[in-house]
């Protein structure tokens, strides 16, 4: 058993997300995950057993592992130490109204929590690091000419965006969808005087999770980053606050 130890943070970090598509002010937070490995595990145990050493601990780890994935390859499901059910299931619905043994889609893994494990964690709160994420997430492009997804884009022709929270709205002095040129590594100019709006006349679909745009053939082939901007919160509600989204990598125009 590999002895893998994870730097553990003292405090249970938060995000907070706001619901864009809510007609309500809501919001949920999501735990930032702060995973303990087996080193930290085996760390754990020496702090209050003194008898049995490191190596042999990571020993019966791995002997604990070996046969805990042999029973769940036989189709078994497994009490995790009384800390919960580790069962398999197939992955996805069956398309038919008369399916067949052939038609069982591939198995996966699913985890019911025992009482015990659910109320190790009911005590847990928040620390004061908390951060509020609510702005464009651009997750992916794709160039509608070459029906290719990637940071390709085609001059003279449209391109989509998919992502979370992307409805361009506000003030369009303030907002909507940018090209800053930018340099090999990716960086560009944070002054946005310098950047070439599209504008809302090439804007096609204008949702929270796709915009399909053109791109003008008076911009220039080059190395870009993608910005977009969007004051939009939520029905008909524009914030006060403009939120600003940058794709991930350099966006390549020819």
């Amino acid at each position: 058993m590999n002895d893998k130890v994870n730097n553990l943070s003292d405090t249970v970090n938060v995000t907070m997300h706001t619901l864009t598509l809510s007609d309500k002010p809501v919001s949920y937070a999501k735990v930032k995950r702060n995973t303990a490995f087996i080193g930290n595990i085996v760390s754990k145990i020496l702090e209050h057993n003194k008898v049995l050493d490191r190596e042999t601990l990571l020993y019966s780890a791995g002997l604990f592992r070996n046969a805990i994935l042999e029973l769940l390859g036989a189709g078994k499901a497994v009490d995790l130490l009384e800390m919960g059910i580790l069962y398999i299931k197939p992955s996805s619905s069956i398309d038919s109204l008369n399916p067949g043994i052939a038609d069982v889609p591939d198995m996966t893994l699913s985890f019911t929590p025992s009482e015990l494990a659910v109320e190790a964690v009911k005590g847990v709160t928040a620390g004061a690091d908390i951060t509020t994420t609510n702005e464009p997430v651009l997750s992916s492009l794709y160039n509608i000419h070459t029906k290719e997804e990637g940071s390709e884009l085609s001059i003279g022709h449209s391109a989509r965006i998919t992502g979370k929270r992307l409805k361009i709205a506000g003030e369009e002095t303030e907002t909507g969808l940018y090209l800053a040129s930018c340099s090999e590594d990716g960086t560009y100019d944070m002054d946005s005087s310098t950047w070439t709006a599209l504008g809302m006349e090439n804007i096609v679909d204008n949702t929270n999770t796709k915009i399909l745009f053109n791109i003008p053939t008076s911009v220039t082939a080059g190395s870009y980053r993608l910005i977009l901007k969007t004051a939009y919160g939520s029905g008909t509600r524009i914030n006060k606050t403009v939120r600003t989204g940058v794709y991930g990598e350099k966006v390549m125009l020819a």
